[in-house]
C-alpha cells in the first residue's frame, strides 16, 4: 500500500506539536525546515488538519500551530480522514456489461466485489482508529513538551 506523502507529513507534524516545549505555537516554516518539505505544501496539510479540528492556528507574530486536542484523542484515522484520503465511494464503470451478456450475473459479481472492498476498507479504518498519537510518543515527553523546535532552525 502506498500512502499519500501528506499522511506522513501530517503525522509527524502532530507528533512535533505534541512534543513542543510548553506546548507553545510552532510556525509552519519551522516545521517545514525540520521535515525538509515545501512550506507551501505543508501549509495545505496544516489547513486540512486545522479544518478537522486537530490543530489550531494563530497568525500573530508569536503565533503558529498547536494541537487542538489531546494526543490520546487523535488517531491515525483522524489524520487520514482530515486529509480526505478515505475511499468511501466505490465507483464502478460497469465495464463487464460491455463484455458479458448475463446482466444478472454481472450485477451479482459487482455486488460481491463492492461488499468485499467495503468490508476491507472498514477493517482498515478500524485499525487506524486503534493507534493514537499518544501511542507513538513517550508520555513524559509529550505531557509538557520536551523539544523546542524553534531552537533547531535558523530564521
Amino acid at each position: 500500500m502506498k500512502l499519500n506523502k501528506s499522511f506522513e507529513q501530517a503525522t509527524y507534524v502532530i507528533t512535533m506539536l505534541a512534543l513542543q516545549k510548553g506546548h507553545q505555537p510552532v510556525k509552519s516554516h519551522v516545521l517545514s525546515q525540520i521535515l525538509q518539505v515545501s512550506d507551501s505544501y505543508l501549509k495545505k496539510v496544516l489547513m486540512k488538519l486545522s479544518k478537522a479540528g486537530l490543530v489550531s492556528s494563530n497568525a500573530s507574530k508569536t503565533g503558529g500551530y498547536q494541537l487542538a486536542k489531546p494526543v490520546e484523542e487523535i488517531s491515525l484515522k483522524d489524520i487520514f480522514f482530515a486529509l480526505e484520503l478515505q475511499a468511501d465511494v466505490l465507483d464502478f464503470k460497469h465495464m463487464a456489461y460491455q463484455i458479458y451478456d448475463d446482466g444478472a450475473h454481472v450485477r451479482e459479481v459487482e455486488d460481491k466485489v463492492k461488499s468485499t472492498l467495503e468490508k476491507g476498507l472498514g477493517a482498515f479504518y478500524d485499525q487506524l482508529q486503534t493507534l493514537t498519537i499518544a501511542d507513538l510518543l513517550q508520555q513524559e515527553a509529550y505531557e509538557n513538551g520536551a523539544i523546542d523546535w524553534n531552537e533547531r532552525v535558523e530564521d
